[in-house]
């Protein structure tokens, strides 16, 4: 596996990434219209958000691959500090892409002068995710408001 700055050549994988990243983190029984749409909205926007982010000073992006396959990408936002995209084929969950690319991207935010008050969000049953991030620093500070799916935000602390 290579963790490596994200460029435009990606950009016809994201979109498929994300599909298969969101299908598998944000339906649990009972979400129905709610999810089906919020998995659409994000599976649009995603190439987009990528796309704005590799041309941007303020935004760092990494992807890991493995032998020219996508296996997962990462999007930190430098000046609020944020994780703002972090998506992982689940064909690749527990690979260590995950992993490495929160690695790669906490030390790009800390280039940056961020070392805590790093922030991101999950949504609130993605229990899997949750844990993860705990393992990085990251604890739950609270309810994202207005969200159709509930999300909750999390902060690394120093």
């Amino acid at each position: 596996m290579q963790i490596r700055k994200g460029t435009a050549a990606d950009l016809p994988f994201i979109r498929d990434l994300t599909k298969r990243a969101t299908d598998s983190t944000y339906f649990i029984e009972g979400m129905g219209d709610a999810a089906t749409g919020l998995v659409a909205h994000y599976v649009d926007k995603s190439t987009g958000v990528f796309e704005t982010a590799l041309g941007s000073e303020n935004h760092t992006v990494y992807v890991a691959t493995s032998d020219e396959t996508l296996l997962g990408y990462v999007i930190a936002i430098h000046d609020a500090p944020e994780i703002d995209w972090i998506m992982v084929d689940p064909a690749s969950h527990g690979s260590g892409a995950g992993k490495a690319l929160m690695i790669a991207a906490l030390d790009a935010l800390a280039e940056k002068g961020a070392r805590s008050n790093v922030r991101l969000t999950v949504v609130a049953h993605n229990e899997r995710a949750k844990a993860f991030y705990r393992k990085f620093g990251f604890l739950v500070t609270g309810p994202v408001p207005d969200r159709d799916i509930p999300t909750v935000e999390m902060q690394r602390a120093a």
